[in-house]
């Protein structure tokens, strides 16, 4: 297989994967896009950012670890902008969710949020995303995790309402099946009573499903490490 990472205006362009039709034929790769899919297995939940155990949001709770019913977790990776999650425990609060219609694995380079439909000072400020590979963790809420970002948002300039902000990068080279992403803080922490958003992409590189799939997306990471790293 050969795999050629090409630029164009100065700027990343298509990554070429060039193989044979019976290797190519099973899987579908994404390269640079949002991994998550609606339906992909999705909880809220409350945690410490490093800490290997979550706790479950709670549906229709109007304080606390809860969202209202008709603004769940699920909302969050939906691929529409005009619904949105929101969660009353306002910080060490977000999902968990695993990469299933794009999976089995992601290897995540950057994200962007939406901003939701009111309520400015309820925008994400600032998160930690988190990795693992331990089995059915949106279930068992037991896993040990990796954090592989910490920091902005991207929403530090509101964007307005229901619109995307600015993408978030970051390096990373480590592949992983599920993701735990908890806000950190909101724009106005002083008069928020939650935070919301209306959609977030995890953006990242994925192979669905290939032998060597790993293989495969730490080439691909590794090279557009190395070619950020000669641009910068």
């Amino acid at each position: 297989m050969m795999i050629r990472i090409s630029r164009m205006g100065g700027a990343f362009g298509a990554i070429s994967v060039v193989a044979g039709l019976a290797s190519l034929a099973p899987a579908a790769l994404i390269i640079n896009a949002d991994v998550t899919a609606p339906g992909d297995p999705i909880v809220g939940v409350a945690a410490t950012a490093g800490s290997a155990t979550s706790t479950a949001s709670v549906a229709g709770g109007g304080s606390g670890n809860a969202f209202p019913t008709a603004e769940s977790p699920a909302l969050a990776i939906d691929n529409l902008q005009s619904d949105k999650y929101l969660n009353f425990q306002q910080s060490g609060a977000g999902f968990i969710t695993t990469i299933l219609a794009n999976g089995p694995q992601a290897l995540l380079t950057g994200f962007r949020f939406s901003t939701a439909n009111d309520a400015v000072e309820r925008d994400p400020a600032t998160i930690t995303l988190e990795g693992t590979n331990s089995p059915n963790p949106t279930t068992t809420l037991n896993s040990t995790w990796t954090q592989i970002y910490t920091g902005v948002t991207g929403l530090a300039t509101d964007p307005g309402r229901n619109t995307f902000g600015p993408t978030v990068t970051f390096a990373n080279t480590q592949v992983f099946s599920s993701y735990r992403l908890l806000i950190i803080s909101v724009r106005t922490p002083t008069s928020a009573n939650s935070f919301q958003f209306g959609e977030v992409e995890l953006i990242g590189n994925s192979v669905v499903p290939e032998p060597a799939s790993a293989a495969l997306l730490g080439v691909v990471g590794v090279g557009l490490l190395s070619r950020r790293r000669r641009n910068a």
